[in-house]
């Protein structure tokens, strides 16, 4: 296969993309809706696919339309005889289990909304959680609040949301090698750091009725997943809009933001 294939291992291992190029070669411009009944799969995996097809150049997207591009259309051509007739039906489940896990579903959705909307949603919710964060005393560092800080000023939260935001536009910019810094982008990172803005909020609404050991425990869980569940959205944000496996997104992140947060808040706690 010629080299200017060679980025295309993410879409090679992934059968049902090629079924879907198959499909639009056969078909010409299809519904996205009338390709997930022909598949028989769920709609955030179909459409989670065609975005990476997409960004790889391979198929055109406008609105619930899709169609094959010239290089879509050769890529075919030349794994025909190499990669034959693929079954997906033993995936299925583990990828339905795969779509649950990586909140494909609720990525997708917020996406469908429109980058303009989500942007701004994304934008209020944030500063609501912030301000709620303000009230309660909460400090943010990185990707975790913390309370009692009283050494550190209160901007210190504003400056990490910025940190949050400036390392995930890095990591798609150099690490993903991305030029194109659009709305798309923006919206999706910020909608990314929404479970982690909530965090001051669900505290807020909970502490009165819980007693202080489940308190602490419920506690201690939401500063382990709510973060999790921001990298998570973020890593599939930056695998749709980029064509790059999810696992590369989820390694830089890792990287750059969950280790430096877990150092931060050892350092402060020690």
């Amino acid at each position: 296969m010629g080299r200017e294939f060679d980025d295309f291992s993410n879409i090679l291992m992934r059968p049902r993309r090629v079924r879907i190029l198959r499909l639009l070669i056969e078909q010409g411009t299809m519904k996205i809706s009338d390709i997930r009944r022909i598949l028989n799969a769920p709609a955030s995996s179909v459409y989670y696919d065609i975005e990476i097809l997409r960004a790889n150049g391979l198929v055109i997207k406008d609105g619930s339309y899709v169609k094959i591009t010239s290089k879509g259309r050769e890529l075919v051509e030349r794994l025909d005889g190499i990669l034959g007739s693929m079954q997906e039906s033993r995936r299925s489940r583990t990828e339905e289990l795969a779509d649950i896990l990586l909140m494909r579903p609720i990525v997708i959705s917020i996406y469908r909304l429109g980058p303009a909307m989500v942007f701004l949603y994304s934008v209020i919710i944030i500063v609501l959680g912030l301000v709620m964060a303000f009230m309660q005393g909460y400090e943010l560092m990185l990707l975790v609040f913390v309370e009692g800080i009283s050494f550190m000023p209160v901007s210190i939260t504003v400056i990490s949301v910025l940190a949050y935001v400036g390392i995930a536009l890095f990591i798609y910019k150099y690490l993903l090698g991305n030029e194109i810094i659009d709305l798309r982008l923006l919206s999706g990172v910020f909608a990314s750091l929404i479970p982690t803005s909530i965090y001051p909020t669900i505290m807020a609404l909970i502490t009165p009725w819980i007693p202080p050991l489940p308190l602490s425990i419920i506690d201690a869980l939401l500063k382990a997943l709510l973060p999790l569940a921001s990298l998570i959205i973020l890593a599939t944000v930056l695998s749709m809009l980029s064509g790059k496996p999810m696992e590369y997104s989820l390694l830089f992140e890792t990287l750059l933001l969950l280790i430096p947060s877990v150092i931060i808040y050892i350092a402060i706690f020690r």
